[in-house]
């Protein structure tokens, strides 16, 4: 049986729900700061998560509405939104998702690579890693953020560089992200990837099929996964067991 040897983390909805909880509220901040009528509810928010990095979603929307904003302006309101950000951050309101941190310890006891592998900027995930997920961010071999690579998320330039900096075989390594575009990312680089279905989604429809295996959450214990498609679970959860079969 082959032997899994890193893991590639997404982090966005998959190690945190950090997106409607964080980066949503972040731009909604932004926009007020620059006296703009811009207001990103949940549902509009959602539909922008088609369209990889903040900067790209300001500048999406705003020829979407057929605003008369620079490209200058919009830089500056996403480095406005990344103040909030980080401060939302500080401020211990960003939650971790269940069985993300038993999963990272079982990984770093069994001498299994970790790498984090997001479309989001370094000064962004920074404040994350040295808050949220402080205790557990010396168990990672390294980042890969956004300005790490040209091409983001669904191309596979990211998880590329996360394969060379491991020094790994692709077929020895498996993604774990939460949206279609970080599972065709990973695809694109010929890797093996487990999803789980962001924290806020209440539907299964329209999900993508291309992952190894599909669950709502890597779960725990006491609030076991519930698996939407791929090989079945063997303990309720996903631990280093089950990844290893669904890679082989």
């Amino acid at each position: 049986m082959r032997k899994l040897k890193a893991v590639f983390w997404d982090v966005d909805g998959t190690i945190a729900d950090t997106e409607l909880c964080g980066h949503r509220v972040a731009f909604n901040l932004a926009f007020k700061d620059f006296d703009l009528d811009w207001y990103w509810e949940e549902n509009i928010y959602l539909s922008l998560l088609k369209i990889s990095g903040g900067l790209n979603r300001i500048i999406h929307y705003r020829n979407q509405i057929n605003s008369d904003l620079t490209d200058v302006q919009c830089t500056k309101i996403q480095s406005r939104k990344r103040r909030h950000y980080k401060n939302l951050i500080k401020s211990g309101k960003i939650k971790l998702r269940d069985g993300v941190l038993r999963l990272i310890d079982e990984l770093y006891r069994n001498d299994i690579e970790q790498f984090i592998v997001t479309t989001s900027g370094r000064d962004s995930l920074e404040p994350f890693l040295n808050t949220s997920l402080s205790s557990h961010f010396k168990f990672f071999s390294g980042t890969i953020t956004y300005e790490d690579v040209n091409n983001h998320k669904p191309f596979p330039d990211a998880y590329e560089l996360a394969l060379q900096l491991s020094k790994q075989s692709n077929v020895d390594c498996i993604a774990i992200e939460d949206s279609k575009i970080g599972v065709d990312s990973a695809k694109a680089a010929n890797l093996n990837c487990l999803m789980t279905l962001p924290p806020w989604s209440s539907t299964t429809k329209n999900i993508t099929r291309r992952a190894n295996a599909c669950v709502d959450s890597l779960g725990n214990v006491d609030n076991p996964s519930r698996l939407i498609y791929g090989m079945d679970l063997i303990n309720n959860y996903v631990d280093l067991e089950y990844i290893t079969n669904i890679i082989n």
